[in-house]
């Protein structure tokens, strides 16, 4: 393949006159590969920022060029003697790249565990005998260097990390003549060498040596504690009594029936220890063991504790919570019904049973005696909110002030009545209270300009989201802003911030993001509400803060979904006046920790924002519901029936979406750009260009399809294939990848189209998900236009940077994008031309590509172009791939742009396969 770099010795060099002569050094280090990039012995730092002239003169530019790729993406370290790719990231990187870098697939060696010198004796030692091929005893013939061995005829080889992993136990090695250890550590490499199927010589495999090396814990439930108890294991053939009995007396040796020597590990030794003195579990501590049982274990490494919540499950403790609720009837002339009281739910919603306000006065006495938020209750235990107390005042001066004390209330008090629960956190409403939350803005309590350390100004409909976000924090409702990609969600939500910070209300305020978006944020609120700036903390990184007092005193918290659960004690110790979590897809499934941390959070009020709040399921709506309002859907199961089964069956889609947005509608604030934007932003023009295929593509077209029709090839496959073909032959051949463009008609389109653009000094962003294509058009791109087009395949701080550079500079240029990298995260208005050179196959993807260009902020006219392949010569039946795509995805916008329809439905690929 042109371009790959050999592995050791063999790189490409300039003639010595060529004064632009950059030398790339590669050296095989035992963490990975480390890059010595020079000019003129001078080691070299990206990005190396080149003039297309310079490129020109290079041989080795295509390395370079990835080089620079992989360090824009974050898979090179900078260090002090150049740039290391460390060996965990070889598998994260594309096959192709890692066939131009020369990195080999990791070997499996053919390996044998011996050993020098008796058990006991000052020299005893395993020797791991390693064969390969032909190639015997490489321990001794080759050199090795962490996981490389470099063979006498200069082959270089990687260790699968499996044997990479035993070769570093072998080498581990204790004293040989330290009794308490290495007859520990035999049974230790004898258990893994037969675990794993490496053979042994016959001195080692009659060593009678067993080893234990796993820890368990078990639960007992009485009642009235939970004890926990450790728990040996091992894969070596040991009996359970034997391991039992270890495990009681934390025993480190053992004989057993068969006069076998068993060992343990002697860290498992002194982690069964540690279990072993912890106390008992009891009183309120057992419904907190239940709801977070890691926070009581020890911090043991290879302890897994995935499936320790399902033992915990198995004990049979239920838990359950005291939900404050305010719940409305509507009765006639405009007259309401309330109740107030409290359900006791379990995690997924479910009311098991409920009581008045003033009956629970007994248990809220019974928890303040006791000084603890859990109390028993009929054999479980049930939380009560701190704030239960207060709830049944003010429930009590709601009936005496305002519906003189019977539970009626005209609608013009309703505002009143909830008024006074405005303390009262995370407070479950109904429908018909919700709906009275519109006569708030009737009477205009709030203003629609926000204060004026806000430096921006807001479109009509972002004052009206900045409205929605106040009413809704006066009334202690949570919110799910799911406005089109595009209309501004962070602005909007910067505005509100800015309006906590004017009452008095910000402090403290958490934003939890993706990791790509943290830079951002920071980068926004400096634009639009710079005073926030001297309030705002980014927390990451190994020197985060660990005191949640000091989290309380700061203004906005920004951290991320991954950093949150890590840290979840610390933040859980924060009464929070808003928590806002951007991009709410992230908590779409109930059990994952980001979902279940952010909804234990403590709160005043509840924000979520997201353009596609439904991908998968409509239970992923439920799951970002139960973080902003808990209880308006019902249990999970409750939602399910109503409306994941209904819609499911695809024939009642429509009255069940009406209905579900009816009921969601308060706390739920949804518009798209061609409602709001229609007249404001400028107009989008889509331009199909028809273009045949080469006659390379033709030809490759027409063999797949025999395949197919002969059923010589999977149907999947062949979609996968006559896809990537579409775009370039080269991506199915590698004989053609330096193909002419001319000699791809698509290719060809999509030059041309870039030179009008060029005429007219503007800017274009490509988009295809194809690394090779990607490659492939930055280099034909090159040599038509001199410029070096920057690629996206991802998103990271360094990538953040170029894409500021490519907005600020002036005239054309072009960006080459994948669809999925450009998801979130990047305005990039400075281009008005959009080319999709490969359809993605879901069209809401395909238009959140778009809308980095057509969005806020674009002033000019926006050209979107779709390059589809066709079949003059009929070798298809339907059209080509590319084709019948296109008319997919024509069909389905409507469907793509609901937010409630999930993209299961939109099943590209089965109709396809019809097609051809």
């Amino acid at each position: 393949m042109a371009g790959v770099f050999d592995f050791i010795h063999k790189r490409r060099k300039l003639a010595s006159s060529t004064p632009t002569e950059i030398k790339v050094d590669k050296v095989l280090v035992p963490q990975g590969l480390e890059y010595k990039v020079l000019r003129d012995a001078q080691l070299l730092q990206f990005p190396l920022n080149l003039r297309i002239s310079e490129l020109r003169q290079l041989g080795n530019a295509e390395l370079l060029e990835t080089l620079e790729d992989l360090w824009f993406e974050g898979y090179l370290e900078s260090e002090s003697s150049g740039f290391v790719l460390t060996m965990d990231r070889f598998h994260e990187i594309p096959q192709e790249l890692k066939e131009r870098l020369g990195i080999p697939e990791p070997t499996e060696l053919k390996l044998r565990l011996g050993h020098e010198s008796a058990v006991g004796s000052p020299h005893f030692k395993f020797v791991l005998e390693k064969n390969y091929k032909t190639w015997e005893h490489l321990e001794r013939s080759s050199k090795c260097l962490g996981p490389w061995i470099v063979m006498p005829n200069q082959q270089v080889l990687l260790m699968n990390e499996e044997q990479y992993q035993f070769q570093q136990l072998i080498d581990e090695a204790p004293n040989a003549m330290d009794r308490e250890k290495i007859f520990t550590y035999v049974a230790q490499v004898r258990n893994a060498a037969m675990r794993l199927g490496y053979p042994m010589d016959d001195y080692l495999r009659h060593q009678e040596y067993l080893f234990v090396d796993q820890l368990e814990i078990d639960l007992n439930y009485d009642q009235s504690a939970i004890t926990l108890h450790p728990r040996y294991g091992s894969t070596d053939d040991i009996s359970s009594e034997i391991l039992s009995n270890m495990s009681a007396a934390s025993s480190r040796y053992a004989v057993d029936e068969n006069n076998r020597k068993v060992f343990v590990k002697p860290s498992i030794v002194e982690e069964a220890n540690r279990i072993q003195e912890l106390p008992p579990v009891t009183g309120s501590d057992i419904p907190k063991f239940v709801e977070n049982p890691e926070a009581f274990l020890p911090d043991i490494d290879g302890l897994d504790v995935s499936h320790f919540g399902e033992r915990v499950k198995s004990l049979g403790i239920r838990v359950y919570r005291a939900q404050p609720y305010v719940h409305a009837t509507e009765q006639e002339r405009g007259w309401f019904e309330l109740d107030f009281g409290f359900a006791a739910q379990d995690e997924d919603g479910e009311v098991y049973q409920t009581w008045e306000a003033s009956e629970m006065q007994s248990l809220i006495t019974q928890a303040q005696e006791n000084g603890e938020e859990f109390i028993e209750w009929n054999g479980s235990w049930l939380r009560l909110p701190k704030d239960a107390e207060q709830f049944v005042d003010h429930s009590e001066t709601a009936k005496k002030e305002f519906m003189g004390g019977g539970n009626l209330v005209d609608i013009t008090k309703l505002p009143y009545v909830l008024e006074i629960y405005d303390n009262i956190s995370q407070l479950e409403f109904n429908q018909p209270i919700l709906r009275a939350q519109q006569e708030i803005q009737d009477l205009g309590i709030f203003t629609k300009q926000p204060p004026s350390s806000f430096v921006a100004t807001l479109k009509p409909f972002q004052m009206d989201g900045f409205v929605w976000m106040k009413s809704l924090h006066y009334r202690k409702l949570g919110g799910l802003l799911a406005d089109d990609m595009g209309l501004g969600k962070t602005i909007q939500v910067i505005s509100f911030l800015s309006y906590l910070q004017d009452i008095g209300y910000l402090t403290p305020t958490l934003v939890v993001v993706p990791k790509t978006l943290m830079d951002n944020w920071e980068k926004e609120v400096r634009k639009f509400a710079p005073s926030l700036l001297q309030s705002l903390y980014i927390h990451r990184g190994a020197h985060r803060l660990k005191d949640a007092e000091d989290l309380k005193r700061i203004g906005i918290t920004v951290t991320t979904y991954h950093t949150l659960a890590k840290d979840q004690l610390i933040f859980g110790q924060v009464d929070w006046q808003a928590v806002i979590c951007d991009e709410a897809q992230a908590i779409k499934n109930p059990s994952t920790a980001a979902s279940k941390v952010l909804k234990a959070m403590k709160s005043k009020f509840r924000l979520a924002m997201t353009g596609t709040p439904v991908e998968n399921g409509l239970s992923e709506l439920w799951s970002i519901m139960d973080y902003v309002q808990p209880g308006l859907l019902g249990s999970l199961s409750q939602f399910k029936a109503e409306y994941v089964s209904r819609m499911d069956e695809g024939t009642t889609d429509s009255e069940a979406e009406k209905k579900l947005l009816a009921r969601i509608s308060m706390v739920y604030k949804r518009r798209t750009k061609s409602e709001e934007l229609g007249d404001q932003l400028p107009p989008k023009q889509s331009i199909i260009s028809e273009v045949p295929l080469g006659t390379e593509q033709s030809k490759l077209y027409a063999e797949v399809l025999t395949l197919v029709r002969n059923k010589a090839m999977d149907g999947l496959q062949a979609i996968q294939k006559l896809k990537a073909l579409s775009s370039h032959p080269g991506l199915v051949a590698d004989q053609y990848i330096n193909l002419s463009y001319e000699l791809v008609p698509k290719l060809q389109e999509t030059i041309n189209i870039i030179r009008k653009v060029k005429e007219k000094g503007e800017k274009v962003l490509i988009f295809t998900e194809y690394i090779k294509m990607q490659e492939i058009l930055r280099s034909t791109i090159r040599d038509c236009f001199d410029i070096n087009p920057m690629i996206i395949n991802g998103m990271t701080d360094r990538r953040q940077e170029q894409v500021d550079k490519f907005n600020s500079g002036d005239g054309f240029d072009v960006m080459i994008l994948s669809p999925k990298a450009a998801g979130t995260g990047l305005t990039i208005t400075s281009a008005n031309h959009v080319i999709h050179y490969t359809r993605w196959w879901n069209p809401a993807v395909e238009n959140q590509a778009t809308d980095r260009a057509y969005r806020i902020g674009q002033d000019k006219p926006v050209y979107v172009y779709y390059p589809i392949v066709t079949d003059p010569k009929g070798l298809t039946r339907n059209g080509t791939v590319e084709e019948i795509v296109h008319q997919l995805l024509t069909d389905k916008q409507d469907m793509a742009s609901s937010v409630i329809v999930s993209s299961r439905k939109l099943n590209i690929e089965e109709e396809i396969l019809k097609g051809i």
